[in-house]
């Protein structure tokens, strides 16, 4: 079920990212701006600024630390406590390995989406038979229709963010993800 509707952005979301220990949400937008989130009271705990074009990707490096790229040509880290920005380096997208101690359930379901639908299918088909396996794939586990297109999420855990196109951020949680 939809937990709270994020709305602060003037542009398109298309990033989002979960702090590490889940308590905070990013949000880039195409209005050049990022949004740190308290996940749970939804209210918008600071907005990053800085880039001069739309903000393609956050990632949180570490729970201090979020790292965005921009379609302005740069990647910037940021501190997440006090907003001030860290570094600077060129790079338009970015993307980290996870080690072996991540706790979500990598693998076991796939989180998609078509148009303002989110999708959930299941991959982890083991003891299914050829065909079982093929039907099962055709099919979502679950799904939850967003306000608008959809144009970035992201799992961790039980929860899924939803960036839209009207500048909506979705919090869902799903406690299937982890069982």
């Amino acid at each position: 079920d939809c937990q709270s509707t994020l709305t602060g952005h003037s542009g398109r979301v298309v990033s989002v990212a979960w702090s590490p220990d889940g308590k905070q949400l990013a949000s880039g937008s195409g209005d050049s701006t990022i949004q740190i989130w308290d996940s749970q009271s939804g209210a918008c705990q600071s907005t990053l600024t800085g880039h001069s074009g739309p903000v393609t990707q956050v990632e949180f490096s570490d729970a201090g630390t979020l790292v965005s790229a921009s379609e302005d040509g740069t990647t910037r880290f940021w501190d997440v406590a006090t907003g001030a920005q860290k570094e600077e380096m060129p790079g338009e997208h970015l993307t980290f390995s996870q080690d072996a101690s991540d706790k979500q359930t990598a693998g076991k379901y796939l989180v998609t989406n078509k148009g303002d639908l989110v999708l959930v299918y299941l991959t982890d088909t083991a003891g299914a038979s050829e065909d079982e396996k093929a039907e099962q794939n055709k099919k979502p586990v679950a799904f939850f229709r967003a306000p608008a297109p959809i144009q970035t999420l992201q799992c961790a855990g039980d929860k899924i963010a939803v960036g839209c196109q009207n500048g909506e951020v979705l919090h869902l949680r799903a406690a299937f993800l982890v069982a």
